[in-house]
């Protein structure tokens, strides 16, 4: 009779054990979120990268056919740094808008996870 109550006590300081607190569930939650920011973060700089490298690409290989062309040659090349600039620039602008929309979006899921731990 006596091994009942010890069993029983034993048994609901198991349960009580494997059930998380709230506070805990928010630290995942939030641990979770901050993850999955991180990695568009990541892909959004490796984006931006490629895209840089594209277009630096491209300008090095219209400029080293505009070489062969005496007088327009020059103004190619001026036109394709200008090109090269425009893109690299929007590459950023996107990148930016990238990362404004994650950071929006992990803000707005941290609060989801504070109110739901309340």
């Amino acid at each position: 009779m006596k091994l009942i109550p010890v069993l029983l006590l034993g048994a609901s300081l198991a349960l009580s054990a494997q059930i998380p607190s709230k506070a805990d569930l928010k630290a995942q939650a939030d641990a979770a979120v901050d993850k999955g920011k991180a990695k568009a973060d990541e892909k959004a700089d490796q984006a931006k990268a490629k895209a840089d490298q594209k277009a630096s690409d491209t300008k090095t290989k219209v400029d080293a056919k505009a070489g062969g062309v005496p007088m327009a040659g020059d103004k190619v090349k001026a036109a394709t740094a200008k090109g090269e600039g425009a893109a690299k620039t929007g590459s950023e602008k996107a990148k930016g808008k990238t990362k404004k929309g994650t950071d929006k979006g992990a803000a707005k899921a941290k609060a989801v996870t504070e109110k739901a731990a309340k």
